[in-house]
């Protein structure tokens, strides 16, 4: 009797671990910093996984209202402390930038698109030039 509720105990111990979701986004975050003029291709560039809180902020909000309002988009944008580069958010459907606390980014590369009823399998890969 004592294996069994062993087992069962921990089935129920691994199954809560599980996020339990149906609309997001699961992947890897990837943070890399350096030149840009002239640019470093793609292929070149170095990424690290990161470490750090990350903002989905909206594309449309984040079009029409600019880096001048950035403190507020954040202030209304869903948020996740990455360790590790792993990211598991639930989110409703739309198209958000993912953006670390201290940038402004609204590149291709940092842009998700998230499905009803999908969970978005992709890593996003967050770029910062030093230099232009």
């Amino acid at each position: 009797m004592k294996p069994f509720l062993l087992s069962l105990f921990l089935l129920m111990l691994l199954s809560s671990c599980k996020d339990d979701f149906t609309t997001g986004i699961e992947g890897t975050v990837l943070f890399g910093t350096g030149d840009c003029m002239p640019v470093i291709i793609e292929e070149n560039r170095e990424y690290e996984k990161y470490d750090g809180r990350i903002f989905f902020i909206e594309q449309s909000q984040a079009d029409s209202l600019g880096s001048q309002a950035f403190d507020y988009l954040k202030s209304m944008s869903p948020d996740e402390k990455i360790r590790n580069g792993k990211l598991s958010k639930e989110l409703p459907a739309g198209t958000y930038y993912v953006m670390p606390e201290e940038h402004f980014l609204t590149a291709p590369a940092n842009t998700i698109i998230i499905t009803s009823d999908e969970i978005l399998h992709q890593d996003v890969k967050i770029w910062i030039c030093t230099t232009y």
